[in-house]
């Protein structure tokens, strides 16, 4: 039994809430990637595991890839505020399997994953990966890797081992997948998933690392260093799953503050999309870079800003067909420009801030500051907001979703097993 009465009720409730809006990620990124539905129909396999929601069982190999590559494919999953990434998309997949090969209540699920996450998040605020890299596949997998190891019960040394492990065997990513909406980017995770939980096995084989190589990796190759002392626990208290972000809108988060700025303008002054002249967007460096106004793929619409900005401006829903919204938007999107603001850039990471400023064919502007985007940690969601979420992501997707159906999602028994929630809730069929 994972012991986790040291957690307060406001983390295990964090970690439900996380858990919950992953597995939907999750079941959205099932259904919308061709991808993924040509790979699941390829590789499936009467002798498989049973994929969540689906009626596809695949390879345990197969299943981890699946689950992962989905979890981030709409760009929906939930974030960490002080980490530079998506602890929980790392998480999710492994405990899945571990939940299908042996029955764990939600206590123990909850114990583990608090760890793993706290772990995990922790771990990229020490190892300071470089801005060129992307964060998926990396430090992340020592969360999934940890969070099973947990539930399996495995000695202090051990998780210990498959920590360092999980940190020598990371992939080397590339921001510019996610820029250009290249599909590797979300394989990153998926793939990430796959070597968190071999990462156990490995280690009981005999497969081992170290500090030195660790760090070697994490201080020159990965990243700019290694700042040891983030590995403490924070002065506040506040567990890092308790400190994360969840997202509304189908887009990166570093969209967010500048989509939000946009619609303040929009809903106060009321502006005709007609008699706009120019839109300036100002914000952090990180989110600069997502300027892109030649949008090529699905994925490369939800890294740009201008696309995100003109999308809002022009009253188009960022859930519909992105090429449907850029042939409506036409040569609108070329109205925007994205810059820095240097001073917006040193306020990271406790804001992540955007300024709009639009200005109308005579002259006049109107302009938002965004400090915190909805759904930070500093500016949560409500309860309605987060159903809506839901609602836009599943509805056209799964005939058994409605509000009750998701409420019995949300009305968690902490006593009974994960497995068992999963089937409750017709997303798992026991073959």
């Amino acid at each position: 039994m994972i012991e986790n009465e040291n957690f307060s009720e406001e983390v295990k409730q964090s970690t439900e809430h996380v858990i919950v809006d992953t597995l939907i990620s999750i079941l959205y990124g099932l259904k919308t990637e061709p991808e993924l539905q040509a790979m699941m129909t390829d590789r499936a396999s009467k002798e498989g595991l049973r994929v969540l929601g689906t009626d596809y069982n695949l390879p345990k190999k197969d299943a981890l890839i699946a689950l992962g590559t989905a979890a981030v494919a709409n760009e929906l999953d939930e974030g960490n505020t002080f980490a530079k990434g998506h602890p929980s998309a790392h998480i999710f997949p492994v405990v899945y399997i571990c939940a299908l090969e042996n029955e764990y209540t939600w206590e123990e699920v909850i114990g583990a994953y608090a760890k793993g996450y706290e772990i995990s998040a922790r771990l990229s605020q020490a190892f300071q990966m470089k801005d060129d890299m992307h964060p998926h596949g990396t430090w992340g997998n020592a969360g999934g890797a940890v969070t099973r190891a947990i539930l399996e019960e495995k000695s202090a040394e051990d998780i210990t081992d498959i920590i360092l492990l999980s940190l020598s065997l990371p992939i080397a990513t590339s921001w510019l997948a996610a820029e250009k909406g290249q599909s590797v980017r979300n394989l990153y995770t998926g793939y990430g998933n796959l070597l968190a939980y071999d990462a156990v096995d490995l280690v009981s084989y005999g497969f081992k690392s170290n500090e030195t190589v660790a760090e070697d990796l994490w201080s020159g190759i990965m990243g700019e260093g290694v700042d040891l002392s983030k590995l403490s626990a924070d002065p506040d208290g506040v567990s890092m799953i308790s400190k994360n972000y969840f997202k509304v809108h189908p887009t990166c988060r570093f969209t967010h503050a500048s989509i939000e700025a946009a619609k303040e303008i929009m809903e106060q002054y009321k502006l005709s999309p007609e008699k706009i002249k120019t839109v300036q967007v100002s914000t952090y460096d990180l989110a600069a870079r997502c300027d892109s106004k030649l949008i090529r793929t699905r994925l490369e619409s939800k890294f740009s800003i201008p696309y995100a900005v003109a999308a809002i401006i022009l009253g188009l829903d960022l859930y519909d067909d992105y090429s449907e919204n850029l042939r409506k938007m036409g040569a609108f999107i070329d109205k925007i420009e994205v810059i820095e603001d240097k001073a917006m850039t040193a306020l990271l990471p406790q804001e992540r801030a955007a300024k709009c400023t639009i200005t109308d064919m005579g002259g006049v502007t109107y302009s938002a500051f965004i400090p915190n985007a909805k759904g930070e940690y500093s500016n949560p969601f409500t309860e309605s907001e987060f159903k809506m979420k839901y609602e836009n992501m599943l509805q056209r997707h799964y005939s058994f979703f409605s509000e009750g159906w998701l409420n019995g999602l949300l009305n968690i028994d902490r006593t009974k097993s994960f497995t068992s929630w999963l089937i409750k809730n017709h997303l798992l069929r026991r073959r």
